[in-house]
């Protein structure tokens, strides 16, 4: 299989004012290879994502399962292993969905989502999304497709929920890198650790200490997907005890060692992670606290 090193256009745009609490962004992806050839890549863990396939197809799937098809509007859950792409044609949309978004928008529990793939077309739970896609599937221009979602989400958003402080509390504590166990992500958001443990696999997806330490790998791993000439021992996040210890999240998140990771080309997230940089000033969905 051929790899290019850089392909494709890659357009981010914020959600209206009113929704940036809930949504990280809009995003727009085209990809058309020389020859028609097949590109390979890993996409990191990240929140919920709603993805919309306008033309083409882009065959995915989390580590260590085979690349499949995927439905043309899809909505994936929160993930904690990255996910396996290929394509060599596609453009597609997406709206990237916070915590608070998914709480808000979704309000079905997200550990019963996540790691996993759903049509929005045919799972009840997404059927605001399967509207965004019927009246998406003919636009042509991102401006235009990013309006629809502005005018569909903002008819959606609806009254505050009680607990939306909190759960921005408890997101805003999982950013921060001085936060490396549960009993100081409870003591630091005034909740009881049993109180978070369900918080966080209802509206986050997963248990307080895989949160933790998705956040910790991913703190590490990010200087080093644009910089691959840095040292290991100078990115590590304090709390990782060895390379070893740090080799081994690796493995569990990216299904693969940190070597054969440096050595792929990754012409699609690399490309991606630039723009989302240019444009939000945060490569990575996963390390962008609450906007609230």
């Amino acid at each position: 299989m051929q790899s290019l090193s850089s392909v494709g256009d890659y357009r981010f745009i914020l959600p209206a004012p009113e929704l940036r609490r809930y949504f990280s962004s809009y995003y727009f992806v085209e990809i058309a290879t020389p020859g028609g050839i097949e590109l390979d890549d890993l996409l990191y863990p990240e929140w919920a994502s709603a993805r919309f396939m306008l033309e083409g197809m882009i065959p995915a799937s989390l580590v260590p399962d085979p690349v499949a098809p995927v439905p043309r509007a899809s909505m994936t859950g929160p993930t904690g292993r990255a996910c396996h792409v290929r394509c060599s044609f596609a453009r597609m949309a997406g709206i990237g969905i916070l915590p608070l978004g998914w709480s808000r928008f979704v309000g079905e529990s997200a550990h019963l989502y996540a790691d996993a793939v759903f049509d929005v077309e045919t799972e009840p739970t997404f059927a605001l999304f399967g509207a965004i896609w019927a009246d998406i599937q003919d636009l042509q221009n991102h401006r235009d497709i990013a309006d629809v979602f502005d005018r569909h989400l903002l008819a959606a958003l609806g009254p505050a929920e009680d607990r939306e402080a909190e759960i921005e509390r408890v997101h805003g504590a999982l950013a921060d890198p001085e936060i490396t166990d549960v009993s100081q992500l409870a003591d630091r958001v005034g909740l009881n650790s049993q109180y978070v443990e369900r918080l966080c696999r209802r509206v986050f997806g997963f248990p307080p200490k895989r949160l933790l330490r998705r956040q910790r790998f991913l703190r590490s791993l990010a200087p080093r997907i644009f910089d691959p000439a840095l040292k290991w021992v100078k990115v590590l996040d304090a709390s990782y005890h060895d390379q070893a210890h740090f080799s081994r999240d690796f493995r569990d998140f990216m299904g693969m060692s940190p070597r054969a990771f440096l050595d792929m080309p990754r012409p699609i997230s690399k490309a991606a992670l630039r723009a989302r940089a240019e444009a939000l000033g945060q490569p990575l969905q996963i390390l962008q606290g609450p906007t609230g």
